[in-house]
């Protein structure tokens, strides 16, 4: 299941102001990455429900969030890309939505289809991805040596060794056919 980040902006303009960030960012609507829902979007409940639901958010929360909608409130809601969450999260939050009504889930270790690695181990997920982290420890570190090295693992030396000390290169013109006895097909 894919979540949806949800906010919502006690005017229009606020929200628009929201969105144009996110399409800023490179996210569409076309893509059914945001989605913008203000009261001038539909007149009944169940239109507003329709229009939030279209930005991949709960059925049960877009009841919630309409009744908001109807108050006067507008809502701005994402499907962040994988591993962005967090950033565009902060992005939101920076422009200062106002209380939706929703019940966020409990602090502490939930699931997040967007990141299910860092969910099933219960690590943060990245804010800010660099290219220089490997499951969040740097490749190299300040002195310049490897994380092999700043771990205590031994280095391959050989430029003929592949992974773990094996070889690349078989002398064995038909390895397989060796292997198993097998008569080579000439």
């Amino acid at each position: 299941m894919i979540y949806a980040t949800v906010r919502m902006y006690a005017t229009p303009a606020e929200a628009s102001k929201a969105f144009a960030l996110l399409e800023d960012r490179g996210l569409t609507r076309e893509d059914n990455k945001i989605n913008l829902v203000t009261p001038a979007t539909a007149s009944s409940a169940d239109g507003l429900v329709a229009a939030i639901k279209l930005g991949l958010v709960l059925a049960a929360d877009a009841k919630v969030y309409a009744q908001g909608i109807q108050r006067g409130l507008s809502l701005v809601s994402l499907v962040a890309p994988f591993g962005a969450g967090r950033m565009y999260e902060e992005l939101l939050d920076e422009l200062h939505p106002v209380d939706s009504g929703v019940v966020e889930p409990h602090e502490g270790v939930h699931w997040d289809d967007a990141a299910p690695f860092s969910s099933s181990f219960g690590w943060p997920v990245l804010s800010k991805p660099s290219p220089y982290l490997f499951m969040g420890l740097p490749a190299i570190d300040k002195s310049g040596a490897t994380t092999s090295a700043c771990l205590g693992i031994s280095e391959l030396s050989s430029p003929h060794l592949a992974v773990f000390g094996t070889p690349n290169l078989s002398r064995n013109p038909a390895p397989f056919s060796g292997l198993f006895r097998l008569p080579l097909l000439t």
